[in-house]
């Protein structure tokens, strides 16, 4: 009972975010803010999202991560009302960075709560099964919140004309935070080791989390990754609108933007099902399963830069999205079965953290060299950058494992 509810807590809350992906940058014009200013509102949020990620996970695992889930909530209520009856840059700035403060409070907090309370009923041999369903879960509820936030702002003018186009993708959004929020309040549960852990300082809190990452090989290669899974990300999500529309004869198949973001998702959920399944079925090894989806995520990202065609093109898009998917349920059931629970919410922070910068370093780096070279070779570049970490990684891998052969034997 107790895991249905925490995974409807999970689909409500990344279907509530679903809602603004098709309309943020409309709806931040709509606002008040200029073309130019976009991107501006977008560094603060990155900003105060990297700055708050690491504290605020470290304070889930020391005052309570359902206090810090639920906080991120009421936050989150903060930030959308100060832009739903706000106008100008001024009171945009200051629900984005509201909206940054929630980001990075529920990064870790919310995860380590299920994660840990279904390792407490199913065993840790399970691990791979609660990874896929948050997987599946939020991507379930970012592509139905997407399509269902796209369709608000025509229900809004045709039936509702005294607020904004785009307040009823906001509206909705708070009546669903505040569900979640109550859901959360009555009926969350942590369980005795966490309240026992929350009487340790929060000095020796993080000198101990970070001796156990400092002392943990295979969690350091995770980040590692994490830094690389950042830096590619940001690289195609900026550039593929631009790219594939470059591929269309005309701008009236410009519909198709929004079909190849709906397989993205499928394709990332699809992804994790069958990852799961192959897990369970085969147990293969879960570290060389892990370089192996790497390695041909690699590829699929090379032929995505290939493609001349469109129809090719959302062909091989879409089956990087199914190898991301794929290889993150190995990633996400290493990293966790590597994390003592008393740290978790503080670790997967970190990891949160590090994707963060993989993201800005891509970012900056990108608008550099955006201007000498074309995007197909920017994507190719971004393939060489998680190629490079899955030879350091695979090394770190070996090194482990012979590690552990040697132990065995003596």
């Amino acid at each position: 009972m107790k895991v249905k509810l925490y995974s409807l807590i999970v689909f409500l809350k990344s279907f509530s975010t679903g809602l603004l992906v098709p309309v943020l940058s409309l709806l931040l014009i709509d606002k008040g803010a200029s073309l130019s200013n976009i991107s501006i509102i977008m560094g603060i949020y990155s900003l105060t999202v990297v700055v708050l990620e690491l504290p605020t996970g470290i304070l889930a695992d020391v005052i309570g991560r359902k206090k810090i889930f639920c906080l991120s909530l009421i936050v989150a209520l903060l930030g959308y009302s100060v832009i739903l009856i706000g106008q100008g840059m001024i009171f945009l700035c200051i629900g984005i960075i509201f909206y940054g403060c929630s980001r990075a409070l529920s990064s870790g907090s919310f995860d380590a709560l299920f994660i840990d309370s279904y390792i407490e009923t199913f065993g840790k041999d399970k691990l791979h099964k609660i990874t896929v369903r948050l997987s599946v879960l939020d991507s379930l509820g970012l592509s139905l919140g997407a399509l269902t936030g796209g369709l608000l702002p025509k229900f809004s003018l045709n039936l509702i004309v005294d607020i904004g186009i785009f307040d009823l993708n906001l509206i909705v959004e708070i009546l669903l935070i505040i569900i979640v929020l109550l859901l959360s309040v009555i009926f969350i549960s942590e369980n005795y080791k966490s309240e026992i852990r929350r009487h340790i300082s929060l000095k020796d809190h993080m000198k101990d989390s970070s001796l156990i990452v400092l002392k943990n090989k295979t969690i350091k290669c995770i980040f590692i990754s994490a830094f690389a899974t950042g830096f590619f990300l940001l690289t195609i999500e900026t550039y593929w609108q631009p790219h594939f529309t470059s591929l269309l004869p005309d701008n009236s198949m410009y519909w198709l933007l929004g079909i190849i973001s709906f397989l993205c998702f499928a394709s990332s959920i699809l992804g994790s099902v069958i990852s799961e399944k192959i897990i369970e079925k085969y147990n293969f090894d879960l570290k060389k399963s892990y370089l192996i989806l790497r390695t041909v995520l690699v590829s699929s990202l090379i032929f995505v830069a290939l493609q001349l065609n469109a129809y090719s093109f959302i062909v091989f898009y879409s089956l990087v999205y199914l190898f991301l998917g794929m290889s993150n349920v190995p990633e996400n059931v290493i990293l966790n079965s590597e994390i003592p629970s008393e740290i978790r919410a503080s670790v997967l922070s970190v990891n949160s953290l590090i994707l963060q910068l993989g993201g800005l370093t891509g970012s900056f780096i990108n608008s550099i060299i955006i201007n000498f070279i074309s995007i197909p070779v920017l994507w190719m570049i971004a393939a060489g950058v998680i190629f490079i970490t899955i030879l350091i990684i695979s090394k770190y891998f070996i090194f482990i494992r012979h590690r552990e052969i040697q132990r065995d034997h003596d």
